[in-house]
Parts: structure tokens; C-alpha cells; sequence
């Protein structure tokens, strides 16, 4: 057969392609009317005549393969394996070409990313705009994998579960902004799907894959990921434990992100306050008594310092009481009776027996044994996994109270 091309810089890029493929043992076949044929030297015994434009499906078999790989168009080929020649591969699981980068994920649920249409975002850092979007399939990564001679027999350069975190710019990405970018997808996918993915550098063992699957809405719409002063560090913080980690780890990471936005809540109460306490009246003729009145309000904040008023103020102001009532244990007896009828009076006393409990569990891990004295309200052994679950939900709605804050209102 002898193929023909749409257009002479389409017939050159053909040629690098080839020559590309030849050096590294991959082979690429064409389809046309339904079958497939090898891209290689003409066959001048074959007076057949093929077109060959960027839609051509193309099909890619990569050295050691032990999966198929699925078709694509010509030009998604010609795309990646130009961005696998000028890209940098970092601690084996990033790539970054230009404008465009790679983070090789897995998940404790990856069998049910696989299964989702979109999973797309976008971030801001900087004045620069990312998209963020998960792929799998064939990609510059697996190319490069190759290019650098990075598997053998044992470890073949592609598997149907890769995945991958895409990021497409219009600036060139910088290795800074992936962690940053990682750090806020995660926190919205374990937020939104209650999915949690980690980085999987290249040499890996495979998953099991008869894990139990969420029966989740398979389109699902990702809001668009946090930035800005402060929020990288705390969404750092939260992910810094996951959900393999044990509850007693869990619980003390979850405070530590309450603790760091409880500083702001308390200074945003503090300056509401003093701002509603200066515009009445009676600032234009401050009496002694009008005088000691806002001196309590700064004498009052002092004392919000301490750790169960400090959390009681931050759940009070930055949560939804009633999505935690669905994740409290049994052991929070008000907090389970909260119904939508429920009095003002009752959520408030709902919110402190969540604060209470969380200071008290957290100071009860946080202290050695001998130097803590129980105060009763100590989430039970028994509970704790879903005392954890609770606080992982705190945590999640106080990082995106903080994110809606004006920056410069933000303590850090």
C-alpha cells in the first residue's frame, strides 16, 4: 500500500515519528476502512492508496506491552511523544513539558476514577490560569518512560490503570506549582466524591482490583481549586494525613488545620465587634462606661485563646451544623438530636458539645497520659473512626471558610 498525506508538514512529522519509534521498538499501525496497517515504509507491490491526516486512528504498541492500548487520533500521538522529547521527569512521578504536566496518581478507590466522564477544575496562582483534569490512557509520560529506558519485561512502560493528574497552561508550569496544585485537587476530591489520591511514582505494585466500588454519580463537577494567602500551607497540613492513617493521627491533623484558621475567625469576631461598638452614637461622647464596655470586648477575645473556646468559635462560625450531624458518633447525644426544627438554643449547645469533645480528644492524644486528667466528654475507644470522619468534615468546611476570606484578612 502506499499512503499519501494531507500535507508536507504533516508528511515530515511522520518521518520524525518514525524515526522516534524505530530507535525505541515502537510500532504504530493506521486503520482505514476497518483495518489496520502498519505505519512504515511504502509497499510498492500494493497499488492501494491511503490518506493520512490528523484524525487517523492510530494504534501504538509499546515494547513489553502487556495491555492494549486503545486507538487515537494521529495528532494526540504526534502530541505526546513531542512533549515526552522536551520533558523533565521528576521523583518518577511528574512530568513537565512546557506548558503541560503530569502527576502519576493512584487512589484507595482507583478502579472508580477510571469509571468517571470529568473530573475537570481550574486554578489561579499568581495571575496564571491552570486546567486541571484527570486522564488515562496512553501518554508523554509512558513515552518517556521509554525514552529513558525506564522498564524492562517485569515492569512493561504502560498499564490500562495508569492515571494521571493533566495541567495545561498558558504559561510554562513550574515544578512549584504542582504541589500546590495537587494539595487543593485532592482536598476537592476527598471534599466532593469522598475520593483521596496520593502521588505513584513509576515503580509500583498494582492494586487489587476486586476493591468495593461507590455506586457515585459518574459526572461530577469539581469546584474550582483553592488559592491563595495561606491556603497552600493548610491544605499542605490537611493532607499531610490520609486515610490510612490511624484515627489517633487523623484527629490531631484535623485540629491542627481548626487551630490555624482559628486565629483569623477570631480576629474577623474581634473587628466586627469593635467596628459595631465605634459606630454607635456614643463614640462622639465616650463616657467611662462606654470605655470599659470595648475594653471587654478585647478582654473577652483574650480568653478565646484557649483551646475548647478557640474551637467552639471557629466550628461556630465556619461549619453547617447539620451535614455533621450526619458523621456524629453516638456519643455526641445533642448533636445527634439536631433535626431541621431544631431551636437556635440546641444548635448552640450541638456546636459546643463538638467543640468540647474535640478539644478534650485532642488534648487527651496530644498529653501524655500521666499529665491528662479526663473531663468526660473524650471521644470512646470505640468511636473514634468515626469521631475522625467527623473531624476530617470540620476540617474540610473551616479551609473553605478560610478560603472565602479577603487575604488580608487571613492570620498566618
Amino acid at each position: 500500500m502506499k499512503f499519501k498525506f494531507e500535507s508536507a508538514e504533516l508528511e515530515q512529522e511522520i518521518e520524525g515519528l518514525k524515526e522516534f519509534c524505530e530507535i525505541h521498538f515502537i510500532h504504530m499501525h493506521c486503520f482505514f476502512d476497518g483495518e489496520e496497517f502498519r505505519l512504515a515504509e511504502d509497499d510498492d507491490d500494493d497499488d492501494n492508496e491511503f490518506l493520512i491526516d490528523y484524525d487517523t486512528q492510530t494504534k501504538v504498541y509499546l515494547p513489553h506491552s502487556i495491555h492494549e492500548i486503545e486507538p487515537s487520533p494521529l495528532s494526540y500521538i504526534l502530541k505526546i511523544i513531542d512533549e515526552a522529547k522536551n520533558s523533565t521527569l521528576i521523583d518518577d512521578s511528574k512530568l513537565i513539558s512546557g506548558n503541560t504536566a503530569l502527576i502519576r496518581i493512584t487512589s484507595d478507590k482507583a478502579s472508580v476514577l477510571h469509571d468517571f466522564t470529568d473530573i475537570s477544575t481550574e486554578i489561579i496562582i499568581s495571575n496564571k490560569k491552570f486546567e486541571i483534569d484527570m486522564i488515562d490512557g496512553i501518554s508523554s509520560f509512558n513515552i518517556k518512560i521509554i525514552a529513558e529506558e525506564m522498564f524492562n519485561k517485569y515492569f512493561p512502560p504502560y498499564y490500562e490503570n495508569d492515571l494521571f493528574i493533566q495541567i495545561t497552561s498558558d504559561h510554562p508550569i513550574e515544578e512549584k506549582d504542582l504541589k500546590i496544585i495537587f494539595d487543593s485537587y485532592n482536598f476537592e476530591l476527598k471534599s466532593t466524591i469522598n475520593l483521596e489520591i496520593s502521588e505513584d511514582p513509576w515503580i509500583y505494585e498494582l492494586w487489587d482490583d476486586d476493591e468495593d466500588h461507590q455506586d457515585i454519580d459518574k459526572s461530577i463537577k469539581l469546584r474550582p481549586l483553592l488559592y491563595g494567602n495561606g491556603v497552600p500551607e493548610l491544605l499542605a497540613l490537611y493532607n499531610s494525613s490520609n486515610n490510612y492513617s490511624p484515627p489517633e493521627q487523623r484527629i490531631l491533623t484535623y485540629c491542627r488545620v481548626i487551630e490555624y484558621v482559628s486565629q483569623t475567625v477570631i480576629r474577623k469576631d474581634l473587628i466586627e465587634k469593635t467596628v459595631t461598638k465605634l459606630s454607635s452614637s456614643r463614640v462622639l461622647a465616650p463616657d467611662a462606661n462606654y470605655i470599659l464596655e470595648l475594653g471587654r470586648i478585647f478582654e473577652d477575645h483574650r480568653g478565646l485563646k484557649k483551646d475548647y473556646l478557640a474551637f467552639k468559635i471557629t466550628i461556630g462560625t465556619c461549619c453547617d451544623l447539620h451535614e455533621l450531624v450526619n458523621y456524629a458518633p453516638k456519643f455526641l447525644k445533642k448533636t445527634n438530636k439536631i433535626k431541621l426544627e431544631s431551636s437556635a438554643d440546641e444548635q448552640q449547645k450541638a456546636f459546643e458539645e463538638i467543640a468540647s469533645s474535640i478539644s478534650s480528644t485532642r488534648n487527651m492524644f496530644a498529653h501524655a497520659k500521666t499529665n491528662y486528667e479526663p473531663k468526660g466528654d473524650e471521644c470512646p475507644p470505640d468511636q473514634l473512626f468515626e469521631f475522625s470522619i467527623l473531624i476530617d468534615k470540620v476540617a474540610q468546611q473551616v479551609i473553605r471558610w478560610f478560603s472565602r476570606q479577603h487575604e488580608d484578612t487571613r492570620i498566618i
